[in-house]
């Protein structure tokens, strides 16, 4: 498993990903579809934004990489490689070479071998793969020693001890070229017998730490700690594919440049904005990794996780359990939400048509798509299925099918209803460490403005903006709550948490009795009544006699409205009704 899907990593590249997701396809009069989506990648492993809202909250580098990678440990390891090579670019006929800050040399077959020439500081030579070897050519064109030099079995090498060499093709984000200060360059002849002649590929080749100092994936003016953790997985990701895998044929190298594996930039990280920070991020880390029975783990991360990780089994395997790996598990993620994090919320908005061509090579002929059902979801929330129901038939998609054929940054997406979470119901969700569960609906403004409430797989949560308060409310207080229409209902908003009834009368009748108070009213629960809403006429009668301490007990039903008028309410010991204004007390 080599995939690893990065967006967020500096600002530049961040913005491109902003500049290719706001195309949005005109919708049509037939229909249409919003996604609305969070987060950005595949949502396994670290999340790089959740790593820096956590280092922002003062978490340490060790913990947030022991919370993402459930069950690790960070240690410093004595057995990481020695020696690393990492694609930086092939299938190419030409390339160029900048001497910087000092002559760049050539060489045939390796370092010390036989000398092609030294690339004067400033000046940059063309080196184009020909039919059988290489064609070196100066500034004036004119080619180096006048002969071809190498060839497929003799490799060129750039060596730039106290300089560096600069190349224009090795950036393959931003097209403008990266420097190179590090260990030395291997560049091979491949594919020769083809009628067109022989394509180059370049490899560097470095120390294992000093490739850290190059890996571009994060911004170097983040918290130190976050940096710092993103030093260790990255570092904990290197090591094991070099240990695990074997050099790759396509670009003779353990790890390529790029987001399939780990976005490596050379130079340009140390010489760039604030590289000194990251400089120190991996050198205060050094050879440290995070471990799972004391072997170094294969750490994949993303940019965003959208608030909630996945475990690997139902992110890239559908839910079978014979691909779970341990420390691969999801788990919440408090640090997420945060300001700077531009992927906690984001949609897209297709028509019809534009959804059904798109997802065609997957859903077959079913007509017109007009909804979806049946979704199967993470328990982070990421769609793992769904049945994409057409005009004239039905078929079930993937999650990731889904995704690569809409352009979705992440499968964690609700379809045509914003389940985001979000202001303080998020800050009280993701201080629960997710325990609500998965939302089952938008948050709503209730009351005027003076809160919100929005539904959980387990339980509602509800914001009081005037008592200044969010509860999550579950189990039976929940569903009584619910039953009588929630925060938009009789009892209004909650302005206190579920207490035990304090009095020492109560605790005697009832010892494991709770309650609850609303803007205009109260819900009480016990293990032999269960929970009960109380409100109005019927509420005051019941506190002016004694409450659950008085000789009506507690309530054995809510509130109910009599057939000929007026409202009532059953105790324990007794009844309240009340009509036009005017209650009575039966009592036995």
């Amino acid at each position: 498993m080599r995939r690893r899907v990065i967006r967020a990593t500096l600002p530049c590249a961040l913005l491109l990903a902003l500049t290719l997701g706001s195309f949005i396809p005109p919708a049509a009069a037939s229909g249409s579809f919003t996604f609305y989506g969070s987060g950005d990648g595949h949502g396994i492993g670290m999340s790089q934004w959740g790593a820096y809202g956590l280092a922002k909250m003062g978490w340490t580098d060790k913990r947030i990489i022991q919370h993402f990678y459930k069950g690790s440990k960070v240690v410093t390891s004595s057995s990481l490689p020695g020696r690393i090579r990492v694609g930086l670019t092939w299938g190419r006929t030409v390339v160029h070479l900048r001497a910087q800050a000092g002559p760049v040399r050539l060489w045939i077959g390796h370092p010390g071998g036989k000398l092609v020439g030294a690339i004067p500081s400033g000046d940059t030579w063309r080196v184009q793969a020909r039919k059988h070897d290489w064609g070196i050519h100066r500034p004036n064109g004119k080619l180096v020693g006048g002969h071809g030099w190498g060839g497929p079995h003799n490799s060129l090498i750039v060596t730039y001890e106290g300089s560096r060499v600069f190349i224009p093709e090795a950036d393959a984000i931003w097209y403008h070229g990266f420097a190179y200060k590090h260990g030395s360059i291997e560049m091979n002849l491949t594919s020769c017998g083809d009628a067109n002649g022989c394509i180059e590929r370049l490899i560097a080749r470095l120390d294992f730490e000093d490739y850290l100092l190059g890996l571009g994936e994060v911004p170097a003016s983040w918290p130190m700690a976050a940096m710092q953790a993103q030093a260790i997985a990255a570092r904990s990701y290197a090591a094991y594919d070099v240990k695990h895998y074997a050099i790759r044929g396509d670009c003779n190298c353990d790890l390529s440049d790029g987001a399939s594996d780990q976005t490596y930039i050379g130079y340009n990280r140390e010489a760039g904005t604030d590289g000194s920070r990251w400089v120190k991020a991996v050198r205060s880390t050094a050879h440290r990794v995070a471990t799972y029975g004391g072997n170094v783990i294969q750490a994949f991360y993303a940019a965003s996780d959208g608030g909630h990780s996945d475990s690997v089994q139902d992110v890239w395997h559908g839910g079978n359990p014979a691909y779970k790996i341990p420390w691969l598990t999801g788990v919440c993620d408090p640090g997420e939400w945060t300001d700077a994090n531009p992927w906690t919320a984001w949609k897209k908005s297709y028509s019809a048509s534009y959804v059904t061509s798109r997802l065609a090579p997957y859903s077959g002929s079913i007509g017109t798509i007009k909804r979806f059902r049946s979704i199967h979801r993470t328990k982070g929330g990421r769609i793992m299925s769904a049945v994409a129901v057409g005009t004239s038939g039905s078929r079930r998609v993937d999650g990731d099918q889904m995704k690569a054929a809409l352009g979705w940054y992440d499968e964690r997406v609700w379809i045509n209803s914003d389940h985001t979470i979000r202001g303080a119901i998020r800050n009280r969700y993701d201080a629960l460490g997710c325990k609500p569960g998965l939302p089952t609906s938008p948050q709503r403004v209730v009351s005027g403005g003076a809160g919100a409430q929005q539904f959980f797989a387990s339980g509602g949560m509800y914001r009081n903006n005037g008592a200044d308060l969010t509860l999550w409310l579950h189990g039976p207080i929940d569903h009584e709550f619910r039953a009588v229409g929630a925060a938009n209902g009789v009892l209004g908003l909650p302005t206190s948490s579920p207490t035990s009834l304090l009095s020492a009368t109560e605790r005697a009748s009832c010892n494991d009795c709770r309650r609850i108070s609303f803007v205009d009213g109260r819900i009480y629960d016990g293990p032999a009544t269960g929970a009960h809403a109380l409100w109005g006429n019927v509420l005051d009668t019941y506190l002016k006699h004694g409450g659950a301490a008085g000789a009506l007990g507690m309530p054995a039903t809510r509130v109910q409205h009599r057939d000929g008028g007026g409202v009532r309410a059953r105790f324990q010991h007794g009844i309240i009704t009340c009509r036009q204004g005017t209650c009575r007390v039966t009592t036995g």
